[in-house]
């Protein structure tokens, strides 16, 4: 594809992501916060970004103006990332000067300056984004020793100087990096973000790290034992970050399971020892460049390590944050050549096989491609009410576009799939996860941004078969899910909030679930393509309730935390315990038992939640409470004898006083097993 249709295609993606926001709320260019949002989302699915938070703030005058667009601060790596974005909306491609990109940053850097005083966020709105913002990188300064500014344009740079841009700021080391137009194209082609991970490891030898090789050409690859220098995965590590884990089936989760912990108190007690009790590493690699006799290893290009993740930052994390010394410490690595047309196939078995420290499951090394690959296929299939239009699934990003190219110039022809697959019906796989993860109540999940959210969703995914299909029924309930969702959004626009939108509106979404017992009629939705009046109306009363629960909780708490912890979650359940559905919408909702004078409201999202949780589940909750005392005999009878009902398909509903003693088992389970909320 040219330069000029990538610009085109980008235009129209950063037209319709853009539709129906409000200028005067956001207080910038609608477009460039669109294009802002677009690309900080590609880069957190490339690895680049970690949970970025898009957030448009400028101000200040003449040579002390200051501008930014948004921020990131990864959890397992000592580092602040902050972009600014360069948008233009003219339909020719703009070159930019380096006069242009050396002001860019001179703004992001002034604005780094002010953040990491004392004083700069009291002159901010208590409350608002840009406050949060400054809050959470003044509060975090001591966590990162470097800073990454990253310049986001649709515009075309004709001469890269990113690498002359190194330095430092104040104690923090500075590098710089540009996502102009044909590096944003070249990552939507090829989905690699940057150049393969190439390592020189004559730095610890003028011949590089001995290894022990396999030198059988028959086998189809080649594969070597060596031992890797604590100092060079901890250099790695501190260069690449999540990168070098690109391929790894696990990410690292700090230090919170035994064996990270086990890690972490080896190299801070007995680092010698490390060597001995740690299981080692495994990397595969495009091509290793071995010495003249084959005994040692000169270079490494293409690195990833497939297990040993947790080995890896833990190294980096004992230097860092421990003052660990490396120079003893040492690590087995297996390295592993592998084709590049078996990449797919070895890799993930290379990885099952290998891991050994963490149980890998098929979801793990599968990623459920085919999961999402059954969702596209029917989104092709299955026509809105009213046969004139599709919902658009985007397994890929930039595919909407790239399918719009493919049926050529044609006006018609561009019209036609225009009407067939309207840009208001596109979701992408983050989307999808977003609208699911609202609706089953995990809305501070949701909070830590696309990429973690994304995660999260998979893990609860079931793993299918090539060839799946969601079913028909299942597909229309999920478009449910997105237009009350999308509605809530638009809703919430209206209304103008001016802080914290989209929290707000992943909680408002949640606890309309939540107390609804997800009896909501997805299907009706779908049939409507919108939501009921009543649903509408009550969206609109409780986005307001909900803002300013949210507010008013934050304290002096930051509250981007905040409102990704699952206590701000409960608190607003707590609060909301005594809100009352309207009788319009409790007569919208689904039956969830038999009708009778005796089934209410309260008895019907009782059966409800019951209904919700899998055998699984109910049969984990038994073992759960005999194990610990925490439930009495009788509540474990109950919890298996609903384990028996779900795992029957639910042929048999609980009864009134099941479903309610159902409901107390479940909270203390929530509270006692850390199970997802149910209720």
């Amino acid at each position: 594809m040219t330069l000029a249709a990538f610009h085109e295609e980008l235009q129209s993606d950063i037209i319709a992501t853009a539709k129906g926001e409000d200028q005067k709320s956001s207080g910038a260019d609608f477009r460039e916060n669109a294009f802002t949002e677009i690309l900080t989302e590609d880069l957190s699915v490339a690895g680049v970004l970690e949970s970025p938070t898009t957030c448009h703030f400028e101000g200040g005058s003449g040579r002390l103006d200051f501008k930014v667009n948004g921020y990131g601060v990864p959890e397992e790596d000592s580092r602040l990332d902050l972009f600014i974005t360069l948008f233009y909306p003219q339909k020719e491609i703009r070159k930019i000067t380096s006069v242009e990109i050396d002001r860019a940053f001179r703004r992001l850097l002034r604005f780094v300056g002010a953040a990491l005083t004392s004083d700069f966020r009291k002159h901010l709105e208590p409350g608002s984004d840009p406050y949060a913002m400054v809050l959470e990188i003044f509060a975090k300064r001591d966590q990162y020793d470097r800073i990454r500014l990253y310049l986001l344009t649709n515009g075309i740079v004709s001469a890269r100087k990113e690498a002359e841009r190194v330095g430092s700021f104040k104690d923090y080391k500075l590098s710089y990096e540009i996502w102009d137009l044909e590096r944003i194209r070249r990552l939507r082609s090829s989905g690699v973000a940057q150049e393969p991970i190439a390592v020189d490891v004559t730095q610890f030898g003028s011949d590089g790290i001995s290894c022990v090789a396999v030198a059988d050409e028959t086998l189809g690859y080649k594969t070597c034992v060596a031992l890797f220098p604590g100092k060079l995965l901890h250099d790695l590590y501190d260069e690449h970050g999540a990168r070098l884990l690109e391929l790894n089936v696990r990410s690292y989760l700090q230090a919170r399971g035994k064996i990270n912990k086990g890690i972490l108190e080896t190299l801070v007690r007995e680092p010698h020892r490390f060597l001995a009790y740690n299981n080692g590493i495994t990397i595969v690699a495009e091509e290793i460049e071995f010495g003249e006799d084959g005994t040692s290893i000169r270079s490494i290009r293409g690195m990833q390590i497939v297990n040993g993740g947790q080995t890896t930052a833990s190294i980096h994390r004992a230097c860092k944050e421990n003052k660990v010394d490396l120079s003893h410490v040492y690590v087995q690595a297996k390295l592993t050549v592998v084709p590049p047309s078996e990449f797919e196939e070895m890799v993930p078995q290379i990885s099952r096989y290998s891991n050994m420290q963490n149980k890998v499951s098929e979801v793990d090394l599968r990623a459920n491609n085919a999961y999402h690959v059954g969702i596209e296929r029917m989104s092709r299939r299955i026509w809105a009410p009213g046969e004139q239009s599709k919902w658009f699934y985007e397994r890929a990003r930039g595919s909407y576009q790239t399918d719009r190219a493919k049926i050529g110039v044609s006006t018609a022809a561009r019209q036609k799939f225009d009407r067939e697959y309207p840009s208001t019906k596109r979701f992408t796989k983050e989307d999808l996860a977003r609208y699911v993860n609202t609706w089953m109540g995990v809305p501070y999940l949701v909070s830590r941004g696309g990429q973690k959210n994304f995660v999260r969703f998979m893990e609860s995914v079931p793993a299918v078969l090539k060839g799946w299909e969601m079913p028909a029924d299942e597909f229309k309930e999920l478009v449910g899910k997105a237009i009350l969702f999308r509605e809530t959004q638009t809703i919430a626009r209206e209304q103008g909030i001016p802080s914290f939108r989209i929290q707000i509106v992943n909680y408002t979404v949640s606890l309309v679930a939540e107390v609804t017992a997800r009896r909501i009629n997805l299907l009706k939705i779908w049939e409507s393509q919108s939501l009921s009046p009543a649903l509408r109306k009550l969206v609109a009363e409780w986005l307001k309730r909900v803002g300013t629960v949210l507010t008013e909780s934050v304290g002096n708490r930051n509250p981007t935390e905040w409102f990704k912890s699952d206590q701000c979650w409960k608190h607003l359940r707590d609060a909301a315990h005594d809100w009352v559905l309207p009788e319009l919408v409790k007569d919208e909702l689904a039956k969830a038992g038999t009708s009778g004078p005796t089934i209410t409201h309260a008895v019907e999202n009782n059966i409800a939640r019951c209904l919700a949780v899998s055998a699984e589940t109910w049969f984990k909750v038994q073992l759960w409470g005999a194990d610990s005392g925490k439930l009495e005999p009788w509540q474990c009878g109950i919890a298996n004898t609903l384990s028996g009902y779900a795992a029957a398909g639910w042929k048999r509903k609980p009864s009134e006083k099941q479903a309610k003693y159902g409901v107390e088992i479940l909270r203390l389970a929530e509270e006692g097993m850390s199970i997802d909320p149910v209720i």
